[in-house]
């Protein structure tokens, strides 16, 4: 999936659009995220997915489709929060995060750079 995040792009280069404020929560919920997946335990995964992340397997169902999503997992290393959206990378993956009201959820994971504008989501997307 082909997804175009100029905005992202552009906040990132303006000083003082990424804040410390979440980033602790975001990189807990990429964690536990990962963890599930590592573990095989995709309802669990599914559950940390946002709707729209979980739609994108519809007729096909959540789980069945993160058994077999290309997600490189691994730990989260650096977290960037902007407003209620997130990023957080690992050694071989970027994950896109939202702060729902219920907290962090997945909107995107697999994710990687094709320019500095889009990314290509195994799941979502930014």
């Amino acid at each position: 999936m082909i997804v175009k995040t100029l905005a992202f792009g552009i906040c990132l280069l303006l000083a003082g659009c990424t804040g410390a404020s979440g980033q602790g929560p975001a990189k807990e919920a990429a964690a536990r995220f990962l963890g599930a997946l590592a573990s095989g335990d995709h309802r669990s995964a599914c559950a940390l997915l946002a709707p729209r992340a979980q739609e994108s397997w519809a007729p096909e169902s959540c789980e069945r489709g993160l058994a077999g999503a290309d997600v490189p997992g691994g730990t989260p290393e650096t977290v960037s929060v902007w407003s209620e959206e997130a990023q957080v990378k690992t050694a071989r993956d970027t994950l896109f995060l939202h702060e729902s009201s219920t907290g962090w959820v997945i909107t995107g994971a697999g994710c990687r750079h094709r320019n500095e504008q889009v990314y290509d989501c195994a799941v979502g997307g930014p």
